[in-house]
């Protein structure tokens, strides 16, 4: 059984805005802990029966859908023959740090169990691609226009929690504001603008949000017109996320009217990222997508700036 070499860390590089992140944390620890499992040459079932625990205790942990407790990690890396003094402490200073609550801990009495995984890692991303048929794109709302998008939407809302979905919507978009934050390239359905969701002055007051966020260096923002949109055929919202880390694997997130599809398959994140290639190389640049929502904003008979 090959040992870690000595000082040689098991993280390829430094986790940066990850570490912050207790749902990526759990994701890669769990990972590291299965590419472990495979070089000792052991199964799940066998990890399971040596350090006595329940069954499918350690696929679980390697999921992320466990945590994995301190002297559970210690127990793995002498399994595994991890024995180097340093890696063995970075790797139980991460476990540490997953057992933090995450920050939409304190919303989840408003947070569908279907949209958790992309709020869960949507902060811990490199980069977020999203194209949005029926809606501006969550992390580029204010807060009027989610409040309308929200009473319009499906079951019946108690005005409280109507207003801690808003709350939780802004949250999101905090992550946007910080040194380390993900690139966002987001693609809005020109019919989006054709929507005047919440009514008129909601609507230029959502429009001067879009072209204020639009000078910022790390958004991008385009505009598909509604025959590029029919020709790429995506048909949905979907979000695409990509990590800095190779220890963590891109996601898609797929929307639905009652549920969502989260998924790390490549094959399907795959898809969905080649949709999403075609769709931006279709749509206007981000020059032109600027003229087109100054256009709809004094059709609206709002002042073309903020």
């Amino acid at each position: 059984m090959a040992a870690v070499e000595p000082h040689q860390s098991l993280f390829a590089r430094p986790l940066g805005a990850v570490e912050k992140n207790p749902t990526a944390l759990k994701l890669i620890l769990g990972g590291k802990l299965r590419e472990l499992r495979t070089t000792a040459g052991l199964d799940p079932a066998d990890v399971d029966r040596r350090l006595g625990f329940s069954r499918s205790k350690t696929s679980r942990i390697e999921l992320g859908r466990h945590g994995c407790k301190r002297a559970d990690a210690l127990a793995f890396l002498q399994l595994y023959g991890v024995a180097d003094e340093g890696v063995v402490d970075e790797f139980i200073r991460l476990v540490e740090q997953s057992h933090r609550p995450d920050w939409w801990h304190s919303f989840s009495d408003v947070l569908s169990g279907f949209f958790q995984p992309l709020v869960a890692l949507e902060g811990a991303a490199e980069r977020i691609r999203t194209y949005e048929p029926f809606y501006v794109p969550g992390l580029l709302q204010v807060p009027q226009y989610t409040h309308a998008v929200i009473k319009a939407g499906p079951g019946r809302l108690l005005s409280h929690e109507a207003v801690r979905r808003v709350e939780l919507r802004q949250e999101r978009q905090h992550q946007l504001d910080q040194p380390d934050a993900p690139r966002l390239w987001a693609i809005i359905d020109e019919s989006v603008l054709l929507r005047t969701v919440g009514g008129p002055e909601v609507m230029r007051t959502q429009l001067r949000h879009l072209l204020a966020m639009m000078e910022r260096p790390r958004i991008t923002l385009q505009i598909a017109p509604l025959d590029v949109s029919a020709a790429v055929g995506v048909g949905t919202g979907v979000t695409f996320l990509r990590f800095a880390l190779g220890d963590l694997k891109d996601a898609v997130y797929i929307e639905h009217l009652m549920d969502s599809t989260f998924s790390q398959k490549p094959s399907m994140v795959e898809e969905y990222r080649n949709m999403l290639d075609r769709l931006g190389a279709c749509a206007l640049t981000p020059v032109e997508s600027a003229k087109v929502l100054r256009k709809h904003l004094e059709a609206l008979g709002g002042p073309q700036s903020s």
